[in-house]
């Protein structure tokens, strides 16, 4: 049965006015806190909000050989990142939690990655198509050490929920200190997900003019945008709950998500952009790194 907080979890509060603020907020910060340590004064952190906006306003331009899911995969991107944000528990509450959250969650970011990669196929550009087809490789390198460092500190919690995760942790102590292999893996995997450097190999500017968004403008545009804004939040709330105690009360969550944002924005400043062949090695030896140590503590 539908009731009145169900409705407000779900459309305010973690829902999706909160997750569509909170998110185009913390890219603000991110793109303020980068330039900051680059020596730049920087955009205001509210700059993402007037980007969407104005690209609502802005033409949509079809290129002349696209292809019917030029408009079709933004949409789905942006829908599939906000059920997925629905299922993450922030401060404790996802109005969409059940009982197998992990396998959905898996699927569903995969669908975003996806849906953003098809995208950009579907331009028929070749800056785009080089990379998309950079991304779905790409895929392939970090998709594998992200579920096997998921994996971990959801069976020492014996759940296959985030939330559940949560709640082992108010007990037994953060999953950060009985598995800091698994939690390092699982950031590195992050920022490869939400494409930040050095992992930013799919929208590369100084080799492809923008990747796979480049012949994408107005709405479109803004979908993708706002998708890759919300990712970044969800990635965040998720390391909370995993493996940094999953805090329940929001104000501390807030903190520990701006310290994480603090720490991306610091790599995203020093860190050199490697080559696709890079992080294919890269990944698959933090994946195996990540397996290692799973069966050794379950040997234990």
């Amino acid at each position: 049965m539908i009731t009145l907080d169900f409705l407000f979890q779900m459309f305010v509060f973690p829902g999706l006015l909160f997750l569509l603020g909170i998110s185009l907020l913390y890219m603000g910060i991110l793109r303020k806190l980068t330039a900051r340590m680059q020596n730049r004064i920087g955009p205001p952190i509210w700059q993402p909000f007037l980007d969407v906006l104005k690209l609502f306003s802005k033409e949509n331009i079809n290129p002349e050989n696209s292809r019917p899911g030029f408009t079709l995969w933004p949409m789905v991107a942006l829908a599939s990142t906000l059920v997925l944000a629905l299922m993450i528990p922030v401060a404790g509450t996802a109005p969409l939690s059940t009982s197998v959250d992990a396998i959905v969650i898996i699927y569903f970011f995969a669908l975003t990655s996806l849906s953003m990669f098809m995208a950009g196929l579907s331009s028929a550009n070749p800056f785009a198509v080089t990379g998309s087809v950079r991304g779905l490789v790409q895929i392939f390198a970090y998709e594998f050490p992200f579920i096997v460092s998921m994996i971990v500190p959801l069976m020492f919690a014996g759940t296959l929920s985030p939330a559940g995760v949560s709640a082992y942790q108010a007990q037994a102590g953060w999953m950060l200190f009985s598995f800091p292999v698994a939690a390092v893996v699982f950031f590195l995997a992050m920022l490869a997900k939400i494409e930040l450097p050095p992992f930013h190999v799919p929208d590369a500017h100084q080799e492809i003019v923008g990747g796979y968004h480049v012949e994408y403008s107005g709405t479109r545009y803004a979908f993708m945008e706002v998708a890759r804004a919300v990712k970044l939040f969800v990635l965040i709330s998720l390391s909370i709950a995993l493996f940094f105690g999953g805090t329940a009360n929001i104000f501390l969550f807030i903190g520990e998500s701006l310290v994480i944002l603090f720490i991306l924005a610091m790599i995203r400043t020093v860190a050199a952009r490697t080559r696709i062949n890079q992080v294919l090695k890269l990944y698959w030896i933090l994946g195996l790194i990540a397996l290692i140590e799973l069966v050794i503590r379950l040997l234990i």
